[in-house]
């Protein structure tokens, strides 16, 4: 290829980030082993690729590149459905404005208890924001990782932690204005220690003042984190980084 077709699919191929009406980069930890998905077809001859396979992940992936990636391979069975693209609902303006549907396999993580976050569309800066579920769901991500941080974890290592853990996230109240509501729900059975909230060391430790008490964590030798690099991105240039 030349530099002129390389720029041809730099500006006009789909990027593979997100998902998309064929599927895309689905990144839904429920879409395992054993499932089925039905997948709409748009032009003749079309392929079917698949990849980015992951061991664990938490709903929403949170840290974007955090669930625990690796290799691999696929077995699959494919069947085309002669005119099933009439069996998918079209919401839009175009017939193409359709998207996947999918069987959850019998292959699952399954816990039986869990500490369930909430969060509501009110930023931090406490602007609300009408029936934002995004901002919802990242007020009970923020309020998840602020609680575990308590334990003798560090705000990092949760916000990684809940992108490959098995978490349960939920849009737990879209009607009730002005504000949206969403609850991220942690299996119990991953942490060593109770963390539920209770009297004991970590509750007097913060009546004492200490914001993190590193239990069963040796810090003396722990210096200080370096500053975070700048991330070389030849879109960032000239761009204020904050």
């Amino acid at each position: 290829m030349g530099q002129s077709e390389w720029d041809a699919v730099a500006n006009e191929a789909a990027r593979t980030v997100p998902g998309r009406e064929n599927g895309g980069n689905c990144d839904i930890k429920n879409l395992s082993r054993g499932c089925a998905i039905y997948f709409p077809v748009f032009v003749p001859g079309a392929n079917l690729s698949m990849g980015d396979m992951h061991f664990s992940q938490g709903d929403g992936e949170v840290s974007f590149c955090g669930a625990i990636e690796m290799s691999g391979f696929l077995e699959m069975r494919c069947t085309v459905i002669k005119g099933g693209m009439k069996m998918l609902p079209v919401v839009g303006p175009s017939p193409l404005c359709v998207n996947p549907i999918f069987e959850i396999g019998p292959l699952e993580p399954r816990y039986s208890e869990y500490l369930v976050f909430e969060g509501i569309s009110v930023d931090e800066q406490g602007r609300q924001h009408f029936l934002d579920a995004t901002l919802a769901y990242k007020r009970a991500v923020l309020n998840c990782i602020k609680y575990l941080a308590k334990f003798g974890y560090t705000e990092e290592q949760v916000y990684l932690l809940l992108s490959c853990c098995p978490c349960e996230g939920r849009i737990s109240g879209i009607v009730d204005v002005p504000n949206a509501v969403a609850t991220l729900a942690v299996p119990l059975a991953i942490f060593d220690r109770d963390v539920r909230p209770k009297a004991g060391e970590v509750l007097q430790a913060l009546a004492n003042g200490i914001k993190v008490k590193a239990i069963g964590r040796d810090v003396s030798h722990e210096s200080k984190p370096a500053e975070a690099p700048v991330p070389h991105d030849p879109r960032l240039a000239g761009a204020s980084i904050e």
